[in-house]
Parts: C-alpha cells; sequence; structure tokens
C-alpha cells in the first residue's frame, strides 16, 4: 500500500508540490502569529520593566513576604517560619520561570530593654541587696530588637570594627549596628550591653558585644534599611536562640528580585500561579501575612493584550487562509480530475469506498506533515519580515524580534495542517463515491450550479457586511463619545466577507456578461475570438476558482494598501502636527549655575534664538527653517488656559505643513497671507471664538494674566482684529490658542521669549545627516536641548507596537496571496491546457492556425484573468472606501489630535500592479511555453478520426 501511495504522489509530483507549498506558507503564517505577538510583548514588557528601574532606582521584577507571630506561642511560631520559608522558597522562587538576581531573608525578635555595663551593675547591687526591682528605680539604654539576615555579605557594609563571631563564650553574642544607632544611643564598638525579656526581670536573657558598625549596601538601601534600634547577630544563632525558646521571633521577611531581561510571556501563567501561592495561608494559623510584587498587574495585562492581538492578527490573515483553502481545494480537484477514471476503475474491480479513501487519507497525511514541518521552519522568516514591516510593503532595518517556538504556534499551526487535510480529502471522498459508469455519466454534468449559488452565499455574505456597515454608523456617535479604544475584530471579517461576496457575485454574472459581449459582435468575431467565446461561456465551472482567487487576491490587497497608508499616515499626521515640522529644536548654551557651583546647557531664548538657529540650519541639506515663540497664561474672565505664539507669517508657511481637508480646507499660506496683511491682527482657536462669541473679521477685547511673585496682574488688550478662525494650527495640541506675528508678540506685556526652530528637510535626507551637520556648525559651548523628528518619532511609535504588527501582516497577507495566486495560476491553466489537448488537436484538424490557437488562449486569459484583476481592483476600491473610513477605531495607537482621514495613494495602488503584473506575466509566459511544447500535432490525426 505504501509503494502505491509513494507511486501515486510521484505520479503527480508537481501538484503535490503545489500543494505542500500552499499548506507550508498557510501553517507558517497561522505559527508566526503566536510567535510574532510573544516576541513582540516579550519585548515591551522588557521595556517597561526598564522604564520602572530607570524611575525607581529599583527591581523591577520583586516580591516581598512579611510575616508577623505578634501573640504566637515560642514553638508554634519557629514552626509557622520554617513552613513560610519553605512555601518562599520551594514553592514560590524555584517556581519562577526566571534568573534569581537578588534574595534575602530576615527575622527580628520582639523589644528588649536594654542595659548598659553601668545601669547593669546598679541593678545586680539591687538584687544583691534583696531590693524590690520596679521600672521606676531602673535605667536603660533603650529598647533594642535583635535582627539577622541570611545572606548579610549582599545587605549591608562595614564602616568600623569587625563583623560578628561566633566564636563565643557562653551567654555572650556579637553584633553590629548602624552608624546612626551609634550617635542615638552614645553606644560605642567594644561595648557590653545587656538585653533582658523584661525591665524588672532578674534573669539576663544574652549579653551583647557590640563589635562593628555598618550600613546598607546600595543594591539593598532600595529596599530594606536597617533600623537604628536593632543588634544584627549572626543568622544561625539566632536560630540556635530561637529554637531553644531564649528568645521571641516576633517577624519575619522574605524578598526576591528576579532578572526581568529572563521574563518571558509564554511563562506567566507560571509566574501568576506561583506567586498566588504567596497570597495562600492556614485560615487557623494566627499568624498575619502580608505579600506585594511588582509585576502581577504588568504580566496579567500584557497576557491578555497578546491573547486579544493574536485574535487580530488572525483575522487579519483570514483573506490569505480562505484563499489558501481555495487553493487546496482548487489543486486538490484537479488531482482528482486527472485520477477519477483510475478510482472509479478501483472501486469496479471490488475495492470498497473506504479502502481506496484510505489510500488519499494516507497521501494527505503524508503532504500535510511534509507541510507542518516545514511550515514551522518558514514561520521564523516570517516573524522577522512582520518585525520590519514600516508601512504596507515597507520595510526598515530594525532589531529582530526574539520569536522562538511556543505550544501555541504549535498547537495553531496543528489545527491549520489537520484543516487542510481535510479540505485535500473533500474531493477524494467524493470522487471514491463513483463507479466508472457513474464517472462517465458525470462529465457531461459540469455546466450545473455549484452549491454556493444554489444558497445564494454571495448575497449572504454581502448581506453581513452591509449589515456591520449599517451597525457602525448607528453606533458611531456613541463611539467617539465614550472614546471607546479596543479594536472591533469584526471588522476584518467583514472585509473578507465583503470581498468574498462581492466577488461571487461577480462570477455568477460573470456568463451574462460574456454572453452579452458575445452577442453584440456575433457577426464579426474570428474564429479564435469565437472559440475563445464559446469554451469561456460553456466551459462549466472549473474558471471559478481561478476567478475568486484573482478577485480576493487583488481585492485584498488594495483594501490592505489603503488600510495600512491611511493608519500610518494618520499617526504620522498626529506626530507631524504636534512637532510642527520634520524637525523641531531648542539651541542650547554653556551657562554657570552660581547656586549649584557648575555648568550646565540652558535652553536659549529671545534673538539669541534666531542667531544660533540661522547658524545651525544655514545647510544644503535644510529646505527651509523658521522660529516660533510661545507663552502659556490664562484669560480672564473664563479662566481658560491659552497658548501664545509668535511667528513671522512667510517663515512659517514655508516649513509647516497642514492637510488638505482641515480647517475648513482652507489654505494655511491664504490665513497666513492676510496675518501679513494685517501684523496688528491675530488668528484665534474655534473654542476660543466661541467662548466669546467672536469671528473672522470682528475686533476682540480680551485680558490674560500674569504672576509676579505671590500677585497675579490682569493685562487688558482692546480693539485686536480677528483676522481668520481655525480649528486646528501645528504644534498646537491644546484647544486654546492665539496666533501672532513676532513684532506683536514682542510688544506683548510680560510675555516670555520661549522658542522652537521647526525645520523642514529636503526630500531624501534623513533625520541623522540633519542632525550630524547641526554638530559640526556648534562650538564647544552650544548643544541642541529638546529635539523632536517626525520620521524618528513616527518609527519609534510602530517598533514593538500594535500597529507594526499589523503593517506586517497586511503586508505578509498580500504578498503570499501573490505567490499562491500565481502558483495556482499556473498549475491551474496548466492542467486546462493539458486536459483540452484532444479539442486544440481538432481544431487544428479543421483548419485553425497555431498562432491563432495562442490567440484563443490569450483571448481565454483575457476574458477570464484580466477580467478578473479589474473586477478585484474595483471591489478592492469599493472596499477600502466603505471599510477604511471605520479603521478611526483603530487609530487610538497614538495621540490623537487631527480627526481621522482615509488615505489613497497612487504609489500603493502602482505596487499592487507591478506585483500582480509581475504574477501574472509569469504565469502567462509559464502557460504559453508549456503550449508551445504541447504535441498537439500529434492529436491533429486523432482529431480527424
Amino acid at each position: 500500500m505504501l509503494r502505491l501511495i509513494f507511486r501515486k504522489i510521484w505520479n503527480n509530483k508537481w501538484l503535490v508540490i503545489c500543494l505542500i507549498i500552499g499548506c507550508a506558507f498557510a501553517v507558517a503564517v497561522v505559527a508566526a502569529i503566536p510567535m510574532y505577538t510573544t516576541g513582540l510583548y516579550n519585548l515591551q514588557l522588557s521595556e517597561e520593566f526598564k522604564k520602572l528601574q530607570e524611575e525607581f532606582d529599583s527591581f523591577p521584577f520583586k516580591a516581598y513576604l512579611n510575616a508577623s507571630f505578634l501573640g504566637m506561642k515560642k514553638s508554634d511560631s519557629i514552626k509557622t517560619f520554617n513552613d513560610l520559608d519553605s512555601k518562599f522558597y520551594d514553592r514560590y522562587v524555584a517556581n519562577i520561570p526566571a534568573k534569581n538576581i537578588f534574595d534575602y531573608k530576615s527575622i527580628s525578635t520582639v523589644s528588649y530593654p536594654v542595659f548598659d555595663k553601668r545601669n547593669y551593675e546598679i541593678k545586680q547591687d539591687m538584687i544583691a541587696r534583696g531590693e524590690k526591682l520596679y521600672t521606676r528605680n531602673l535605667t536603660i539604654k533603650s529598647s533594642f530588637t535583635i535582627t539577622s539576615f541570611a545572606k548579610v555579605p549582599d545587605m549591608i557594609k562595614l564602616v568600623g570594627g569587625r563583623m560578628y563571631s561566633t566564636d563565643t563564650e557562653e551567654g555572650v553574642v556579637e553584633a553590629v549596628i548602624t552608624k546612626n544607632s551609634t550617635i542615638m544611643n552614645r553606644i560605642s564598638v567594644g561595648d557590653t550591653l545587656y538585653v533582658y525579656n523584661k525591665m524588672t526581670d532578674i534573669d539576663l536573657l544574652v549579653k551583647i558585644v557590640i563589635v562593628g558598625v555598618v550600613e546598607n549596601t546600595d543594591e539593598s538601601a532600595a529596599f530594606y534599611t536597617l533600623s537604628d534600634k536593632t543588634f544584627l547577630i549572626d543568622y544561625d544563632k539566632m536560630l540556635e536562640m530561637i529554637g531553644n525558646e531564649e528568645i521571641t521571633l516576633q517577624s519575619a521577611n522574605w524578598f526576591c528580585a528576579f532578572d526581568y531581561t529572563t521574563v518571558k510571556l509564554r511563562h506567566s501563567d507560571r509566574i501568576i500561579a506561583a506567586t498566588k501561592v504567596l497570597d495562600s495561608y492556614d485560615a487557623d494559623s494566627k499568624v498575619m501575612l502580608s505579600s506585594s510584587n511588582s509585576y502581577m498587574t504588568l504580566l496579567e495585562k500584557y497576557s491578555e493584550d497578546v491573547k486579544a492581538m493574536q485574535r487580530l492578527y488572525i483575522l487579519l490573515l483570514l483573506p490569505v487562509i480562505l484563499m489558501v483553502g481555495i487553493y487546496v481545494v482548487m489543486i486538490s480537484r484537479l488531482m482528482m480530475e486527472r485520477e477519477k477514471a483510475e478510482i472509479s476503475v478501483l472501486a469496479s474491480r471490488g475495492a470498497s469506498r473506504s479502502q481506496i479513501f484510505l489510500i488519499y487519507l494516507a497521501q494527505g497525511i503524508v503532504i500535510s506533515v511534509i507541510s507542518y514541518v516545514l511550515g514551522i521552519l518558514i514561520a521564523r522568516f516570517l516573524c522577522r519580515l512582520l518585525g520590519a514591516a514600516n508601512g504596507f510593503m515597507e520595510f526598515v532595518n530594525r532589531t529582530a524580534i526574539d520569536a522562538t517556538l511556543t505550544s501555541a504556534a504549535l498547537l495553531y499551526a496543528a489545527i491549520c495542517a489537520t484543516t487542510y487535510l481535510i479540505l485535500i480529502l473533500v474531493p477524494a471522498y467524493r470522487a471514491s463515491k463513483f463507479t466508472i459508469v457513474q464517472h462517465k455519466q458525470n462529465i457531461a454534468e459540469q455546466s450545473k450550479k455549484s452549491f454556493w449559488q444554489i444558497i445564494f452565499l454571495d448575497v449572504i455574505l454581502i448581506g453581513i457586511a452591509i449589515y456591520f456597515l449599517f451597525d457602525y454608523e448607528s453606533v458611531k456617535e456613541y463611539i467617539q463619545f465614550a472614546q471607546i479604544t479596543s479594536v472591533d475584530f469584526t471588522l476584518f471579517v467583514a472585509v473578507t466577507f465583503f470581498v468574498l461576496g462581492t466577488g461571487l457575485l461577480f462570477i455568477r454574472l460573470f456568463p451574462y456578461l460574456v454572453e452579452l459581449i458575445f452577442r453584440i459582435g456575433k457577426e464579426r468575431w474570428k474564429p479564435a475570438s469565437y472559440a475563445a467565446f464559446t469554451h469561456v461561456a460553456r466551459g462549466g465551472n472549473y474558471k471559478q476558482f481561478i476567478m475568486i482567487f484573482l478577485i480576493l487576491a487583488i481585492g485584498i490587497g488594495i483594501f490592505n494598501a489603503n488600510a495600512g497608508r491611511t493608519l500610518n499616515e494618520n499617526l504620522k499626521d498626529n506626530l507631524k502636527h504636534s512637532i510642527g515640522a520634520d524637525i523641531s529644536f531648542v539651541p542650547s548654551v554653556l551657562e554657570y549655575d552660581f547656586i549649584l557651583n557648575g555648568y550646565y546647557f540652558a535652553d536659549n531664548r529671545g534673538p539669541g534664538l534666531s542667531k544660533q538657529a540661522h547658524k545651525y540650519c544655514n545647510s544644503d541639506l535644510i529646505e527651509n527653517y523658521t522660529v516660533y515663540y510661545y507663552h502659556n497664561t490664562t484669560l480672564r474672565p473664563s479662566n481658560q488656559s491659552v497658548t501664545f505664539m509668535g511667528i513671522e507669517p512667510g517663515d512659517f508657511g514655508r516649513v509647516v505643513k497642514i492637510r488638505k481637508d482641515l480647517n475648513e480646507g482652507v489654505p494655511l499660506n491664504h490665513i497666513l497671507n492676510i496675518l501679513s496683511t494685517y501684523p496688528k491682527g491675530i488668528i484665534i482657536s474655534r473654542s476660543i471664538s466661541q467662548l466669546y462669541n467672536v469671528k473672522a473679521g470682528q475686533y476682540f477685547d480680551f485680558t490674560y494674566t500674569n504672576r509676579a511673585f505671590r500677585e497675579v496682574q490682569e493685562i487688558p488688550v482692546k480693539d485686536v482684529l480677528v483676522v481668520a478662525v481655525v480649528d486646528y494650527w501645528p504644534t498646537m495640541t491644546v484647544d486654546n490658542f492665539i496666533i501672532m506675528t513676532q513684532n506683536k508678540y514682542s510688544s506683548m506685556r510680560h510675555f516670555r521669549q520661549n522658542g522652537k526652530v521647526l525645520v523642514d528637510k529636503k526630500e531624501g535626507v534623513s533625520d541623522n545627516e540633519v542632525l550630524e551637520d547641526m554638530k559640526t556648525r556648534m562650538s564647544f559651548d552650544e548643544s541642541i536641548g529638546t529635539n523632536s523628528f517626525t520620521d524618528y518619532e513616527a518609527t519609534q511609535a510602530k517598533r514593538g507596537s500594535v500597529l507594526n504588527g499589523i503593517n506586517g501582516i497586511l503586508t505578509l497577507d498580500f504578498l503570499i496571496s501573490m505567490l499562491i495566486c500565481c502558483i495556482g495560476f499556473i498549475i491551474f491553466w496548466i492542467i486546462s491546457v493539458r486536459q483540452r489537448v484532444l479539442q486544440f488537436g481538432i481544431l487544428r484538424a479543421m483548419g485553425m492556425k497555431k498562432h491563432e490557437l495562442y490567440r484563443m488562449i490569450f483571448y481565454e486569459q483575457l476574458m477570464i484573468s484580466f477580467v478578473s484583476v479589474l473586477a478585484g481592483i474595483l471591489i478592492g476600491g469599493i472596499a477600502s472606501k466603505l471599510f477604511v473610513p471605520l479603521f478611526e477605531r483603530m487609530s487610538t495607537f497614538s495621540s490623537n489630535f487631527l480627526p481621522f482621514y482615509a488615505y489613497r495613494e497612487v504609489v500603493d495602488y502602482n505596487r499592487v500592479y507591478i506585483i500582480t503584473g509581475a504574477a501574472l506575466t509569469i504565469g502567462l509566459s509559464v502557460i504559453l511555453r508549456f503550449t508551445s511544447k504541447l504535441k498537439a500535432d500529434q492529436a491533429l490525426k486523432l482529431g480527424e478520426d
């Protein structure tokens, strides 16, 4: 049986290879999703922990366990301590899958009265004389606890004397104390102190000899402070004393810090489960426990985000998964068409249906296993592609994300491979039902309607997509009001349904379109054209697969291009709006601080700012630059915050750009020209216009405040002409702002000379080139202070973000679709042409020339493939117009200052056209070359017969 299976695979080797390629890529993209999302969020999680470490200067991934044994018996407290110690190290630390970089445990006793030598001797004299002891006639040094660390060298460092030793006489314990303790309690190294359980007790508890002075190490100071009222003694000695019930254990503390760079999200369930152990304790126990950690909230959030993003990315890949499914069914059907006669012969000779099906099941398993292994290997490369995407079909050189194979990736890949195995077996299962007689009878029934046409699947899919569209429009205002920021996964399903449904509707109407064109020129068609029309119109349902293939690939490609462009450009628009231009910076100069007695770089202000800007920006790399000044204050009587801005209208207009749809479509330069004409006028924001009921062309009276020491001065401004009212202004991310010329700004009382330089780079110049050029123009006492680069900020905003993944998946979706489409296109037409060798022989026998035969094939390609491409472009354009605006829900990937805008760029369409054209050209070339090698002339005699 194995020989039969491998013989079948070898006989169909090219079809099997194509099937494996399609399945392998489908498995790869599905497996790449959990690998990429986990790697992406591992990177984000590591950066989040790094920020916490820099902010608090402490371990960002740490946990505490604190226990209080107050009120417990001495025997119970030591037993409970041992249980808790075992729980912390054996059930928590041992189960955290991260590198342990620091841990400690400390134990402390209750506070004991301590006598110095002089007062101890006085007490002993009183005891010797038989006097009754009262607290009022006894004097203690102070009350101290006794503490010990399990890892002393990691916690403290010696600053005087020596560390304690255990080699002492009976009843004497050596200890160290803090430097503050020596000062506060007037204790010196070498002093002997006497500890009692109670102040009036006769029996001495322990004699303490101070042998050293210590302080916290730099590492431990961030999370532990040694008390100034404690004796620090040897850990083993203290456990011995507690075990002998000489002293009373009051509290214990455990701490552990892990290397956050070794924390992986795939282990989050283990980490969360291990951490919950710290909160569990016996309800009947009298011990009081408290625990805290710095990572649980972050881990739980990121774990949920990973699952959400995996669902999002899978739905984004729905079109390519669907396409591969169609591809698998198409190739499987072609294989079965070639083997139906053999299957029918086997059935007629007594082979049972289950035996026949078992042969193809084994063949399908071999294909699926090979696809599974290849897909897992390809998945890692796809993760690199996803991480490098900066836009649709745009890539940058980024540090690769650590994409490791996860159990989720293996599971997803297995589900995908199993699904395609089922799709491979469906045609085989159907073919195994027919005997040779039934097979011959069914050959003539290929023109009957497909199942999807009978159930009107196209209408159903379009209906679902349109319902989603109208449903969104009905709740659009609520979404904007409620500021819902979650990603709606149904958006991608709706788009896929719309493209697929519209494509199927086109295929339903296609025969009527062909017939209409045929009838229009029926009397004028030449033999090649006539034969092509006849074949396409009456050729059955075989062409449906390749048509929906092309429509899906092109339609989704167009949509992906527009969606990717829209998301990326809206991100960049908002960044450029907040920054103002390509580059924004503040020059700084070296100044001396007499209070701190040192030099520092201070932002340049006033006239010096313009001079320094000219020095830096007089470069061949810079197109234009401008300087603006700003001042933040409050308007009266509304008490609204407002930002005043002083500009040079001409320079400002040459540097900054604003989207054409903003400010009611009025060009920015037109507004600036009006301001230049009326230099004493102002431009106000829409919110100020509504607040003070003032319009363009009217005079505006307002009052602003100035804070001088503890007083607030009110400064009135009268009869200022409002030259324009705008909704949006470059660099302004606040609602209330007033724009004026720099001359008028200078005349305003108490306005600060804070300013910034805006730079417009020349085309093709990078941020780094401009920055390096500026540095060459600086003297030793000059620098660049606050700075922002739009391109850099946009790239950083995408790095390690959901948008970065979406860019990669939209690109991946299209590239794999086109690859599968190209392979499917070639295989489909080669098999189709091969099956028509007899027909070609008959046509040659009837007098058709060879070049007419090629022309007939070309016309068929034109009517099926080219028309499908046009339909895909049209459907993709309609889908973009309807659904891309809905991505407004997802524009929350960045801070939004501007309204959402749907982009369509010719360059994106050209990319789709070029790749599609290349794929079809390659496919058509292969088909024509294959056709030229067909021995149709040998079929000529058969055709004549």
